[in-house]
């Protein structure tokens, strides 16, 4: 399970990061704080889970196998920059935001690439491309929805774009997952399509749970979401995005768990 949530903690972290140049500078300094330091914070915690179970070392079952380290070390480089990143928001040190975000996220990439484990590297990357979107604009979209609480005058027009992109990375998610069932065979993927036909069986629940939640509970919200944004209703708006993000976290969890367990990227 450290696995699973370290994936889980470590696609959030980095999906918070990759929203943030959607979010325009009205927001205030103490938006892109908040959401570097929630950003960090799960990083944080996904390394000390894989590092109390793998050490070092690494060993059977650790996220990038023999890259294991290289992997720790991308990871590490990740936290630091947006460490940094928070603090040059902090400090307002201009210059150096762009390329400590653009690090930051640089480096995530590449530990996301070694933690991709064994499979078609183009479905395993599309996979966690869609899920890091996803986290990201569902998180980023409800905080920014409370933020207008903080920042009266924070225009309607921001909240808008990221219901945007909360839009596509549900759109773009199911159609990595519907390939990945229904798509070309490709070898170790049939069983993911073995297990969803047994609907009720011990394992065909979990897939459909994930499916379920994951994606048709948050594409039935979208459109009640985007009419909230457009009559301007951001308490309304940000009531619905607080079903929506646990619908995606649990869907993605879920995700996960049947990333680790069974092998296929769903």
């Amino acid at each position: 399970m450290s696995v699973v949530f370290f994936l889980f903690l470590a696609h959030l972290a980095w999906g918070l990061l990759a929203m943030l140049p959607f979010v325009p500078e009205r927001a205030g300094a103490s938006f892109f704080k908040f959401c570097s330091a929630a950003s960090a914070f799960m990083t944080t915690a996904g390394l000390f889970l894989i590092y109390r179970r793998f050490g070092l070392q690494g060993g059977p079952g650790a996220p990038g196998g023999a890259a294991y380290r290289t992997l720790l070390t991308l990871v590490l480089a990740s936290l630091l920059l947006a460490v940094l990143y928070n603090r040059a928001r902090h400090f307002d040190w201009r210059s150096a935001r762009g390329p400590l975000l653009a690090g930051a996220l640089g480096t995530g990439a590449g530990a996301l690439l070694l933690a991709a484990g064994p499979g078609p590297r183009a479905i395993v990357a599309a996979s966690d491309l869609t899920s890091v979107f996803l986290l990201g604009a569902a998180a980023v979209a409800l905080i920014l929805g409370h933020w207008y609480l903080v920042v009266l005058d924070l225009p309607i027009a921001a909240l808008r774009r990221l219901t945007i992109l909360l839009l596509a990375g549900l759109a773009l998610r199911a159609v990595v997952v519907t390939f990945v069932l229904v798509g070309p065979v490709h070898a170790g993927y049939e069983h993911a399509r073995a297990v969803a036909a047994g609907l009720w069986s011990a394992d065909g629940v979990f897939v459909w749970m994930r499916l379920l939640f994951g994606l048709a509970g948050p594409l039935s919200l979208g459109w009640f979401i985007w009419k909230t944004v457009e009559i301007r209703s951001t308490q309304s708006a940000t009531g619905i995005l607080y079903v929506q993000l646990f619908l995606v976290l649990a869907g993605e969890l879920l995700a996960k768990y049947l990333r680790v367990a069974a092998g296929f990227p769903l």
